[in-house]
């Protein structure tokens, strides 16, 4: 089995993550007691919590029917330990399909080359295409979408062709 990738290994320091601030505006302040105002927004974020959490748990099991899992255990306790990783290989995978006809996208945990006891989550793209096709493919895939979404994967992610 051969590994093609030009997009391995990079990693970049800006998590690219946004956290909204919630404010309350001054009407709402003036209307409401200050105790009031602190139980709304309590409530609020406890909602929002469980909210995230059943759509992570919900993701998760799309990872789990979109990609083969090597190792699936240790697969599914890195994306639990790196939730933020779940909606980009969700885009991933509409992505893989764009570039590469029948492919068999699958994940698997590896050491981190780089960084002696860190570890990485490879997606690997199995393809029948031949190798320049392939090399070809990849280096559009990571110019057209990845190369531009690396930073959101925090140097956890790495894509790579595998030629079956």
């Amino acid at each position: 089995m051969t590994t093609l990738t030009t997009a391995q290994w990079y990693s970049e320091s800006g998590t690219g993550l946004i956290s909204p601030v919630v404010r309350p505006n001054e009407i709402f302040e003036a209307s409401y007691p200050t105790s009031a105002i602190s139980r709304f927004f309590s409530r609020l974020e406890g909602t929002h919590s469980t909210m995230m959490q059943t759509r992570m748990t919900d993701e998760a099991f799309s990872i789990e029917s979109l990609y083969s899992l090597k190792g699936k255990t240790a697969v599914i306790q890195f994306l639990d330990k790196y939730s933020f990783l779940i909606p980009l290989l969700l885009e991933a995978r509409e992505e893989i399909y764009a570039y590469f006809p029948n492919p068999e996208p699958s994940l698997e945990v590896i050491a981190d080359p780089e960084a002696e006891g860190d570890y990485q989550l490879l997606a690997s793209i199995s393809t029948s295409l031949g190798a320049e096709d392939a090399y070809r493919r990849l280096k559009e895939f990571d110019r057209a979408w990845w190369l531009d979404e690396l930073g959101r994967s925090q140097g956890l992610l790495c894509i790579s062709v595998n030629l079956q």
